[in-house]
């Protein structure tokens, strides 16, 4: 859109940004003082070589060379159409941003100065290459837009302040300077919007752009604009210096995510954390599969992993209404390097992370919940990264002493069609009873991925069936799994008021089928009367289920007692 009214207007800067006030004039004008601006902060305390990274820093290029500072130039491929080359005789290097700065050697820039707004997932990348490729005490100018309310529970691809602000320190940057812009930012867009409506036959005529195009670009501006008027969106300029010793002794701590290294370097880790061994198929059915999300800690820049903080995704019914928690495994930390659980530690580094990228009202996961021992519960809780929502039990149910059931029940297949659509149907019956709680969606395609896709089910460790009415109509599905001398529960979809009667039968199923063996279940404490049936034992696991205190979402308060959680939520068992 802008770069369209600039083309027909006949005096593009080769820039495509906010401007700066007053308005009176043109757009072009407003960019010119803002880019005049900035130009004034990137020619002061310059010690070394200047990368411009963003579409509109060219027309920087001519002033810093009368300066005789040297500077080079990296534009988004995607832009590079939009640059009027008569305006500009300087070479730039198509990529910006994390690739850009990919290229570059380590200490080799005093200053960095990245236009564009930056989304929230790929800040860490963009900071990180900042850190290697800037001199001792070198600056970074990020120039873009960010979320400052995220109170309400909502999307956004926009960075969160508070996260950046804390993210940039986790990872040796001092903020010098937060500059707010978001008075001129909003202008720009009113001026944009203006200039467009005025010039719509002409842009429509003249330009690239068709009908579907203008409106889409319509509609965004005056969401951003909403967004700037509710102050909930800011535009913001960062000045930040590097200072090597943020962490103490982890200050040559590289942090990254799961596309930063292969699963053979997790298997140290793993197993001096777990004691147990690592489970590359299990890894890749969670992290590969099913999408899974980490944020891991490298002793120094390709150095050994010695931190993990990992979840796995989770679509869910929040009080009735569709929504993605995430829950959170495989927490990890070199036995060596945990001598203590500070603020400054890289559990803690490693973990506040994670939370900042993964959960909240306004990113990708809304919730987060775990299995954590009551050791690292309480860790968490001191740090002030968890709060506790309710706590998991264990149900032992008594074995008949004549075990009768009348259960038709058969191993489900969810390959077959007509299984998987009863499976949804019943799922559908069980959902309804969830509107004032919280459950992970329990349909055939997350079954067929949690249990038939799971290598625990090719080694012949889950054991699921299909049990039908006396009419041979399905009426639920059940998945068993040996644990000890008795037969864990490990999901039981079926109508709400079914469960009770129904586990029941499978209680007597069990005790027939499996020579005697006790049926036992796992589940939240909140839903005990749900599932407790006459004379059995109730256990306390010793585990409590967390959720996110560190960044902005639903409070423990709104989520305490609202989990139905059993063993089949759980990523290890």
């Amino acid at each position: 859109m802008l770069s369209a009214v600039q083309q027909l207007e006949g005096e593009s800067l080769g820039a495509i940004c906010y401007g700066l006030g007053p308005f009176d004039g043109s757009l072009a004008e407003a960019q010119q003082r803002f880019l005049q601006t900035l130009g004034t902060d990137i020619a002061s305390n310059i010690d070394g070589r200047v990368i411009l990274a963003g579409v509109s820093l060219g027309t920087l290029i001519a002033e810093l060379a009368e300066k005789r500072i040297e500077a080079q130039w990296l534009v988004p491929d995607y832009c590079v159409g939009l640059l009027p080359a008569a305006n500009h005789s300087a070479d730039f290097t198509v990529g910006t941003g994390t690739a850009g700065l990919a290229s570059l050697d380590t200490d080799s820039c005093g200053k960095i100065v990245v236009e564009g707004t930056v989304p929230y997932l790929e800040q860490l990348a963009l900071l990180t290459e900042a850190k290697r490729v800037l001199t001792a005490n070198g600056e970074l100018l990020l120039i873009g837009e960010y979320l400052d309310d995220d109170s309400r529970i909502e999307r956004s691809e926009l960075a969160n302040l508070s996260s950046l602000r804390q993210l940039s320190k986790r990872l040796g940057f001092r903020i010098l300077e937060e500059r707010d812009c978001s008075e001129a930012g909003l202008a720009s867009v009113r001026a944009l919007e203006q200039k467009a409506d005025e010039m719509q036959t002409q842009i429509l005529s003249d330009t690239e752009v068709d009908v579907a195009a203008l409106e889409l670009a319509g509609a965004e501006l005056r969401f951003i604009a909403t967004e700037f008027e509710e102050s909930r969106r800011s535009l913001k300029v960062f000045k930040f210096r590097k200072e090597q010793d943020s962490l103490g002794e982890y200050s040559n701590v590289e942090f990254a995510d799961i596309g930063s290294f292969s699963s053979a370097e997790l298997k140290r880790l793993f197993e001096e954390s777990f004691h147990t061994e690592f489970d590359q198929e299990q890894w890749r059915w969670k992290y590969e599969f099913g999408n899974g999300r980490c944020v891991v800690a490298r002793s120094e820049p390709g150095g050994n992993i010695v931190s993990h903080y990992g979840g796995a995704p989770r679509e869910i019914l929040y009080f009735g209404q569709p929504n993605i928690a995430i829950q959170v495994c495989d927490v990890m930390v070199l036995p060596e390097i945990r001598r203590h659980y500070g603020k400054r530690s890289l559990f803690f580094n490693t973990a506040a992370t994670f939370l900042e990228r993964e959960i909240g009202n306004t990113v990708r996961q809304l919730l987060g919940f775990g299995f954590p021992n009551q050791k690292a519960m309480k860790i968490a809780l001191r740090l002030g990264l968890y709060e506790k929502t309710d706590d998991f039990i264990e149900l032992v149910y008594s074995v008949p002493e004549k075990p009768s059931s009348a259960l038709q029940v058969e191993l489900a297949n969810l390959e077959d069609q007509q299984q998987s659509d009863a499976i949804d149907g019943l799922w559908q019956q069980m959902a309804t009873a969830f509107g004032d709680a919280i459950i992970g969606i329990r349909d055939s395609s997350y079954l067929k991925y949690r249990y038939f896709q799971h290598p625990f089910y090719h080694r012949g460790l889950y054991h699921p069936y299909l049990v039908r009415d006396e009419a041979g109509h399905p009426s639920a599905l059940f998945v068993l799994k040996a644990h000890g001398d008795e037969l864990l529960l490990m999901d039981l979809i079926s109508p709400a008021v079914d469960i009770k009667p129904m586990l029941g039968e499978i209680v007597a199923f069990c005790c027939k089928q499996w020579q005697g063996r006790a049926l036992k279940i796992w589940i939240t404490r909140a839903w005990q009367e749900a599932v407790q049936l006459p004379d059995c034992v109730v256990n306390d696991l010793g585990i409590e289920i967390p959720c996110n205190s560190w960044n902005r979402g639903p409070d423990a308060e709104t989520l305490y007692g609202a989990w139905w959680l059993t063993a089949g939520d759980m990523d290890f068992m």
